[in-house]
């Protein structure tokens, strides 16, 4: 046992109860001393110290105390120390205080070594006087301290024993059962089990490793209801010199203090990790007080014995089989297996590494390694491309004949150039391993000082377009280190971010905060979290449209032949007057009448009359009244005008739209009026539109869109290809052309060797025999045989890439075009690549002559 200085309470208790004397002779450091009665001159057992090798040899094997032959021998580890200024001269530091009249002192010497800085007092009791409780304590003397009184006057290590009906010695203190040595540690360790249970303890064997980066550290804090930290025992190997490195064994001690249910736990970290998340093992305990906190239970579910650790593979280096965006299409799910020799880790390994990749990875594992273990493995792919590089171990436990493996990846806050692919690995015996399978569960955190923040609609549970929001209005404070785009990473050390809020008017357009639960916040602890706005779209004001049609010919419709109805103005008329002084510049007394009559000043005091002039020169059929849109700034309202690209009338038509809005939610904005899918800006919709919005999608940057609500067919804040299809339906629909037939869609993407020539729009042919697939094809459902062409053929869509990490989709396949995306990453090879499509059609289908390819380029965020 390693001495040590106990808590105040427990020595107070002991000498309340058994009076300790102070022996004299005792503090003599040399004396060899047989009571007359005893001196038979009897040599000492060989178990007793009587050098100061032997006196370290004891304190390895038996720790402090040691009971044999009817005698205690106790061991005394003291430092060598000047006696302090003020302190008279020859007064020796340590003291040692027994019970008495209870044992009879046999043999007492203290032993130094010039090369240790301890020496070891050794003290041999005997001949007991009477039945009862024999305490021995070590008492400093120069402790001085302005506390209470510590007890036995600075007591720094203290024994108890109990004396039986037939003199039999026993050793009553936790040191009777706790290891306080490294023979013992190993040995309790090995009965018991590196986590246990005695009486209302919780014991850890904990055998840490001086001089590494790995250190075992406590990671649990929620079990102070029901159990509290007692003691700790270190075990370390006692040597004259202290040695630099090597394993520094040590028991840490929990006692029950109410009953109930705690988790204890003690993971093996980085010590340069301050969250503790970098776990590679665990030693757990599921622990249950019961009978008032007099016995613990421990749960047999808890697994103590595994080992994780993982290996890295950049998706952009040359290890891995798919590279780059194509690792995350053949990658995309996670996968598992049990491994129990090289050859299987080799298959399992063999679709996602290269030769060499394989061959360094199975170097990890002997033969022998799987003689007496099994290899638990898990695949993990980067879905946040590029902020998580590092794991820890959560848990691993059994339920249902399953092992279960509780796994945290790291989410960071820096993004990276590189994402991973990781290979996540769990050891542990072969013997303990006598499950059916094991299930891996991932169990996100994130690293220092990491918030995540995130804006979601509530109706969709959808990220929302955040695009050009300025955030430092946002929120109203300068968002430093803020990475990403909803959900934003923000790494910063501060508490503010627990009452961190926004500015409602900084939304994007046509958003609120959700009424019910506009805000939440989850304090991971430890400066991380994550803030979860809940969006929801506002609601929609109870407008009324109404909309009159005149032939510009129409008899005595303006005021005068002269008027000028093309430097009209819309505007918001909020009175009678108002309305009676705009209209009579443009329309005869009888047709105000007509059309505006019925706003009266009792309809003005409820509501706001906005109006605007349209003339349409294609008949006036198809023209229409979409949608109204408040800001804070203005009121847009959305209609259908279609261009004369189909034909037209030879009559204009004066189309007066008229859109009544609530007083109340009238707040001094504009009136603004817009055409539904006009992408160029030019006031109608048609063909132009189209192409402009095509265009866009194609280039980006090179073309500007003149209203992007405008486009927004799909109504969800997302211009994409979605929308380019809905803007041809309600051009076909509009103008009343015939629809492209469509057909189903069966594809196949192949790239190829890449020739010198560089063709990046597309050429387009045909296959019509099985001679002349040949192998270029991987057959799906029935083979390209001369069978299958009698029936059937392919059409070929050939084009050259700039890049191998751009990938393709076709969306939409009729008689007329072919739509493809072309999906961009954000980080992009550099090597050309030539693809050919092969898509199946009906013999018989009609592909017409001026049939086009329409590439659209969509950028894939993560």
């Amino acid at each position: 046992m390693k001495f040590k200085k106990l808590a105040a309470a427990v020595i107070a208790a002991a000498t309340a109860i058994i009076p300790l004397s102070s022996d004299i002779s005792a503090a003599l450091p040399s004396s060899t001393v047989y009571a007359a009665e005893h001196a038979t001159g009897a040599a000492l057992p060989e178990w007793i110290p009587q050098s100061f090798e032997s006196a370290l040899d004891f304190r390895n094997t038996y720790g402090a105390t040691h009971v044999q032959d009817g005698l205690v021998c106790i061991v005394f580890r003291e430092q060598y120390k000047k006696v302090p200024e003020g302190e008279p001269q020859g007064v020796l530091r340590y003291d040692i205080r027994t019970t008495k009249d209870m044992m009879m002192e046999l043999f007492h010497k203290t032993y130094a070594d010039e090369n240790s800085r301890d020496c070891y007092e050794v003290v041999v009791y005997y001949a007991p006087q009477k039945q009862g409780n024999f305490e021995v304590a070590l008492v400093d003397t120069w402790i001085k301290s302005s506390e209470l009184d510590l007890g036995y006057n600075h007591a720094i290590a203290h024994y108890s024993f109990s004396i039986g009906e037939g003199n039999e010695i026993t050793e009553t203190d936790i040191y009777s059962w706790l290891p306080d040595s490294y023979t013992e540690f190993y040995d309790y360790a090995e009965k018991n089990g590196y986590v246990s249970a005695k009486d209302e303890f919780v014991v850890f064997c904990i055998n840490d490793t001086a001089g590494i980066r790995y250190q075992w550290e406590e990671t649990s804090d929620g079990y102070s209801d029901y159990f509290q930290r007692y003691t700790s025992s270190y075990c370390s190997r006692e040597t004259a010199q202290p040695l630099a490195g090597g394993q520094t064994p040590h028991v840490e001690v929990y006692k029950a203090v109410k009953d109930g249910k705690a988790l204890i736990k003690w993971s093996f970290v980085p010590s340069d990790d301050d969250l503790k998340l970098q776990s590679t093992k665990n030693l757990t305990a599921y622990a249950t007080a019961s009978d008032n906190a007099s016995k613990v239970t421990l749960s047999d579910e808890i697994v103590n014995n595994a080992e994780f650790s993982y290996n890295n593979y950049s998706l952009y280096g040359t290890e891995l089989k798919a590279t780059g965006e194509d690792a995350y299409f053949a990658f995309d799910r996670s996968k598992s297996a049990v491994i129990k020799s090289k050859s299987e880790l080799s298959e399992f390994l063999d679709f996602y590494l290269n030769d060499d990749a394989i061959k360094n990875f199975v170097s990890q594992y002997s033969d022998k390694f799987f003689e007496n273990n099994i290899l638990i493995l898990n695949t993990y792919l980067d879905k946040y491309r590029g902020r998580v590089s590092r794991f820890g171990l959560e848990s691993v436990y059994s339920r249902d004949n399953t092992l279960y493996v509780d796994y945290t990846p790291i989410i960071s806050g820096t993004q990276s150039r590189t994402s991973y692919l990781s290979i996540l690995q769990l050891t542990m015996p072969k013997d303990a391993y006598k499950y059916n399978g094991a299930e891996w569960e991932c169990r996100e955190t994130f690293s220092d000082n990491v918030k995540r923040i995130t804006f979601i609609d509530e109706d969709t549970n959808k990220f929302v377009n955040m695009d050009n929001i300025d955030l430092s209005k946002l929120f109203g404070i300068e968002m430093k280190n803020l990475e990403g785009q909803n959900p934003y990473y923000w790494e910063v050390i501060t508490a503010e971010w627990l009452d961190l809020n926004i500015d409602e008017k900084y939304l994007p357009s046509g958003y609120e905060l959700s009424k019910e639960k506009p805000r939440e916040v989850i304090n991971n602890g430890n400066n991380t979290g994550d803030i979860t706005f809940r969006l929801r779209k506002k609601e929609t004001v109870g407008v009324k449209y109404s909309i009159n049609k005149y032939s510009t010919i129409t008899k005595n419709l303006f005021a005068d032949l002269y008027t000028m109805i093309n430097d009209f103005k819309p505007t918001a008329v909020k009175s009678q007057s108002e309305l009676k002084e705009i209209t009579s510049k443009y329309f005869s007394e009888e047709y105000q009448e007509k059309i505006f009559g019925a706003y009266d000043e009792a309809f003005f005091k409820n509501n706001v009359l906005l109006f605007d002039l349209c003339f349409d020169s294609t008949g006036g059929d198809m023209f229409s009244v979409d949608d109204t849109v408040f800001s804070d700034d203005d009121i847009t309202v959305y209609y259908t005008q279609p261009a004369p690209d189909f034909g037209i009338c030879n009559t204009d038509f004066l189309f007066v739209v008229k859109v009544i809005v609530p007083k109340s939610e009238y707040s001094g904005q504009n009136a603004v009026f817009k055409c539904t899918g006009d992408a160029n800006g030019d006031g109608d919709f048609g063909i132009a539109d189209l192409v402009t919005l095509q265009k866009w999608l194609h280039s980006g940057t090179d073309t500007k869109l003149d209203d992007w609500r405008a486009v927004d067919l799909c109504k969800d804040d997302v211009i994409d290809i979605f929308d380019l299809v809905a803007m041809r339906k309600k051009l076909i629909a509009t103008a009343k052309l015939p629809a492209p037939k469509q057909y189903p869609i069966n594809v196949q993407y192949k790239r190829c060797y890449c020739t010198p020539s560089y063709d990046r729009e597309g050429s387009i042919s045909f296959l019509t025999s099985a001679e002349e697939v040949g192998t270029l094809l991987n057959s799906q459902g029935e083979p390209y045989d001369d069978e299958w062409f009698n029936t059937h053929k392919i059409m070929v869509i050939t084009f050259t890439e700039s890049s191998g990490s751009i990938r393709h989709e076709v969306t939409e396949l009729t008689d007329q075009y072919v739509t493809i995306n072309r999906l961009l990453t954000q980080v992009m090879t550099c090597d050309m690549a030539e693809w050919n499509i092969y898509l199946e059609l009906d013999k018989d289908a009609v592909i017409r002559d001026d049939f086009k390819i329409n590439w659209i380029e969509v950028q894939k965020l993560y």
